[in-house]
């Protein structure tokens, strides 16, 4: 082991997270997990006296919205991205369209209680938001995972807290970030605390390397979420946020799957969709394809996990990418109804971070364009000028105004304020139940 970075201690106090949530009981967890605010209830974090409460490692949706939501729980926040330009529009609180989220940031980084910055920053607590790259063969590429941990591990100090919080391979928060941690020559649960963490729409689900960095954990997301909050080990931790996410998938391919049936049988597929649910069903929702990298790296990354007994979420997995060639079928067997259909497709983006990158309605649309199934047109209100060269970008009115068949690829809401009579004149192929929806 190489020799310890936690020296002898000095004498200052090491500052709590600041908040009325950081002091409330949750019966989900143990008494003890209360943040320490002293050295003599733990005189290991005596030492650390940092500018920021927490530090966030990557600035994508998720990684932005908890920034903006630490600084609302009077927290001091750094975060760091290495990715070009990203900082730099994060510090003119160039976040995207949600003017909430906009209005926070601006606050904050007025308030110098935010700031964004390339590299890790001396922080209490550091959570790493980094998600990992899907590869074009579908493989998950960790890189990114491992270059923010590198990051975190060389800023590390005596007594810091670090949650891996985004998708890994189950077992990364111990052998990767907890081993790289011991191998600087700090102890784990002892100098430094490190914990997985996953939080979802109704829980937050934290595990700890040891119990004490799963108290430590606890109590940062407890400051964080207003949120029922559960502990586990790291590694359950871990897989539960792949088990979350590959369910959904799974419902999602068999309500796919549904709609084809309704189809075939001449059936309306939302009325039987709506009918099953309120018969107990948690059914998914019909997609165009999966809705962004995670709803394919989470399914390969438990898959990868135990390749030998993952037959159903390699068939989820197949199924998602074969779901946009589906959807061209079906809008290949409606152009044929005319000489020269004009087709609109509306949305591209997947609505979120992400943009076009990885998405399903683009992939839908780039088919229909290379097998010139007719003349296209595409409507994304997030769109400037259209991603697809010879294809126009117009306005919703005039594509509904001009087309033959009109695919519905998001779930913008502006594509559903419309009066529904504009919609009767074209053929409507709505891939996400998004007009029915409405009409209930």
């Amino acid at each position: 082991m190489a020799a310890p970075r936690c020296g002898p201690l000095g004498a200052h106090h090491a500052t709590g997270f600041a908040g009325p949530s950081a002091l409330r009981v949750n019966p989900d967890v143990s008494e003890t997990n209360e943040f320490p605010r002293s050295p003599s209830s733990a005189p290991h974090l005596a030492a650390v006296q940092p500018e920021y409460d927490l530090c966030v490692v990557g600035l994508g949706g998720y990684g932005v919205r908890m920034a903006a939501d630490a600084t609302l729980k009077s927290l001091n926040v750094a975060c760091c991205d290495g990715r070009d330009g990203v900082v730099a529009r994060f510090n003119r609180a160039d976040v995207g369209s949600d003017l909430s989220l906009v209005e926070t940031i601006e606050d904050a980084l007025a308030e110098k209680t935010l700031r964004a910055f390339e590299g890790a920053a001396r922080a209490r607590a550091f959570v790493i938001t980094t998600p990992p790259d899907l590869r074009d063969d579908g493989s998950v590429d960790i890189a990114p995972i491992e270059a923010a941990i590198d990051a975190v591990v060389d800023a590390a100090e005596c007594g810091n807290l670090i949650v891996l919080d985004a998708s890994a391979p189950p077992g990364t928060t111990r052998r990767v970030l907890a081993d790289r941690l011991e191998a600087s020559g700090m102890r784990v649960g002892e100098d430094v605390f490190v914990a997985s963490a996953c939080v979802h729409d109704d829980r937050v689900v934290v595990g700890g390397v040891t119990t004490e960095c799963a108290d430590h954990a606890a109590a940062l997301y407890r400051t964080l979420f207003d949120l029922p909050l559960r502990v586990a080990t790291a590694e359950a931790c871990e897989l539960v946020r792949l088990a979350h996410r590959t369910h959904q998938e799974m419902n999602n391919a068999f309500a796919n799957e549904l709609s084809a049936v309704c189809k075939h049988l001449g059936l309306d597929t939302w009325s039987v969709l709506s009918l099953t649910r309120e018969a107990g069903s948690s059914l998914g929702s019909p997609t165009p394809g999966p809705r962004d990298a995670g709803a394919r790296i989470e399914p390969r990354l438990l898959a990868d996990a135990c390749t030998h007994d993952t037959t159903l979420t390699r068939a989820t997995l197949s199924l998602g990418d074969l779901q946009p060639a589906r959807v061209v079928a079906e809008i290949r067997a409606a152009a044929r109804r005319f000489v020269s259909p004009t087709i609109a497709c509306l949305g591209l983006t997947t609505g979120s971070d992400e943009g076009l990158l990885h998405s399903p309605a683009m992939r839908v649309t780039s088919l229909i364009a290379r097998e010139q199934l007719g003349n296209l047109l595409v409507v994304d209100p997030n769109l400037a000028v259209s991603p697809l060269p010879g294809v126009p970008l117009t306005t919703l009115d005039e594509a509904l105004r001009r087309a033959d068949i009109v695919v519905v690829l998001s779930e913008e809401p502006s594509f559903a304020a419309v009066p529904p009579e504009l919609y009767a004149r074209p053929s409507v192929i709505d891939t996400l139940g998004l007009l029915s929806r409405v009409a209930l």
